[in-house]
């Protein structure tokens, strides 16, 4: 997560309210279209799931999917200014875990065609209906446009200013410093702006199971996933994060947008939406505790 001005939220003024019964007319246009892929050719924009289109529309100079190619010759290198536009939130952390004002962290993605490769996670993951791949990143140290402006889970926004970062934790994590193991590392945008863009339904979460947490981890940093049949091994660490596999350097959930109350070893979940993420190892975040759904 990182610090941002203490400022309540509020909702942008170009967002307009959508009647449900459209939702599902233009859901398939929005994902490919209203989320303004790069590769995807287009010479409009839909700002909002109204139909108010005709807007000039504005390519991005560093789309997600040059960031998290999974060919380090092919991604974009470290440092490199970031311009993404028509990202679309799929959470924004406002919990305060650690009381310290540590908060902001935005999670985002890009919806991709599927291209050429067969692999249902690279170049990045494929959405469960197989139409379309979503590349996901976070951000550090947020700054928002306008400054009152908080995302919502669904906007659409704009991210400029940033520059891109493989964070590995080398010389300020631990005591000594520990670098992450095995050349891992988040992929993050750090100190970008975000600017609100619109609004449009999410697409489905990607699923998968525990086992691709742990192995394909680095293609699903940033993705929204659903994971069914989760158990805890047993109640949350000293950190707060919960072990769901018997290897101790297995995925775990986190409670770093929301609490995870009363679990026990033997707690089970039939259902667990939440962003993929990695610190020393993989991570669940479900967003709230409709994220979780109990088994039984």
């Amino acid at each position: 997560t990182a610090a941002t001005e203490s400022l309540p939220p509020t909702g942008s003024g170009r967002v307009r309210a959508v009647r449900s019964h459209r939702l599902s007319s233009v859901l398939s246009a929005l994902i490919l279209s209203a989320l303004g892929c790069s590769d995807v050719p287009t010479t409009q924009r839909c700002d909002e799931p109204d139909n108010s289109c005709n807007r000039p529309f504005l390519r991005s100079t560093t789309p997600l999917s040059a960031l998290r190619h999974p060919d380090p010759m092919l991604r974009v290198a470290e440092g490199t200014p970031v311009d993404a536009r028509n990202l679309q939130v799929t959470a924004y952390d406002e919990l305060d875990e650690t009381m310290d004002g540590d908060l902001g962290t935005v999670y985002v993605q890009e919806t991709i065609p599927v291209g050429t490769s067969t692999d249902p996670f690279l170049p990045c993951p494929l959405l469960p209906d197989g139409l379309a791949r979503v590349c996901g990143i976070s951000t550090f140290n947020t700054q928002f446009s306008p400054l009152a402006y908080r995302p919502k889970i669904g906007d659409l926004v704009d991210m400029s200013g940033g520059q891109y970062d493989e964070f590995d934790c080398s010389g300020v994590c631990g005591s000594p410093p520990q670098p992450f193991p095995d050349g891992r590392f988040l992929p993050q945008v750090r100190e970008p702006t975000i600017r609100s863009a619109g609004v449009a339904p999410l697409p489905a979460p990607v699923r998968v199971t525990v086992q691709d947490l742990m192995t394909h981890n680095a293609a699903l940093i940033g993705v929204l996933v659903e994971v069914s049949n989760v158990t805890a091994v047993g109640p949350a660490d000293r950190r707060g994060e919960i072990q769901i596999t018997a290897d101790r350097n297995g995925p775990k959930l986190t409670q770093e947008m929301t609490a995870i109350p009363g679990v026990a070893a033997g707690t089970q979940w039939s259902r667990i939406v939440g962003v993929v993420s990695y610190f020393y190892g993989p991570k669940l975040i479900p967003r709230s505790v409709a994220d979780l759904t109990p088994a039984g």
